[in-house]
């Protein structure tokens, strides 16, 4: 949803402002989300209602929380990878159209829609839904942030959606094919992303002990 800087503020004024986050995992969605909870948004966490949709098939292998369902799907070289991540995507493309009814039918004040980071793969009819109910902010990372992506991703594995992107060659190992392919993904996401987004917010452009009102300003500058 393209706004202007006036219909930016009309519709915050008018409790009917809906932001959207996307980007990579661990590129700080979350947390930014639960900034703006200090100034008036209701934070709805895509990831904490996927978990909530998946909550039968994880119960019966003993799993419960977010790091679980990254043992439950696997990573791409698990046989049982693929099938898992049909179901997940499943699951978040409910969850994605269950929020847009809420949205449509209901005046639920200033929300933040807090996307997990497969969102770019749910389809061209979940995107283009998320445009029309929310301005859609992509917080970019670095080439710096990458490599500590990659690292964070491999230390506290979440789940993660690579599509079709994933291969081994026959002289990598599996950890050597997973780096070079989440690299691949990243740069294929970048694109995606970009491309989804009504404003860009650069990693560079963010500090760190921005308080809420000051990061909400930085997106306010940048429609």
């Amino acid at each position: 949803m393209k706004l202007s800087k006036s219909q930016f503020e009309t519709r915050l004024e008018e409790n009917q402002l809906i932001l959207s986050f996307i980007g990579m995992s661990n590129i700080g969605k979350t947390y930014w989300s639960k900034k703006l909870q200090d100034i008036g948004f209701r934070h709805i966490n895509c990831d904490d209602l996927v978990e909530q949709k998946l909550a039968p098939a994880l119960k019966k292998l003993g799993y419960a929380g977010i790091h679980d369902v990254s043992k439950w799907m696997g990573q791409p070289y698990d046989k049982r990878y693929f099938a898992n991540q049909h179901q997940y995507l499943s699951c978040e493309k409910e969850v994605m159209e269950e929020i847009f009814a809420e949205i449509k039918n209901s005046n639920k004040g200033n929300i933040i829609i807090d996307t997990t980071g497969s969102i770019i793969h749910t389809g061209q009819n979940i995107i283009e839904k998320l445009k029309q109910y929310s301005l859609v902010i992509y917080l970019a990372a670095s080439e710096e942030m990458m490599e500590a992506m990659f690292k964070k991703y491999r230390e506290e594995p979440k789940p993660l959606v690579f599509g079709d992107i994933y291969n081994q060659a026959q002289n990598e190992t599996q950890l050597q094919a997973l780096s070079r392919c989440y690299r691949q993904l990243l740069n294929l996401r970048g694109v995606l992303y970009t491309d989804c987004a009504d404003v860009v917010i650069p990693q560079e452009a963010i500090v760190k002990d921005m308080t809420a009102s000051q990061f909400f300003s930085l997106i306010k500058h940048a429609i």
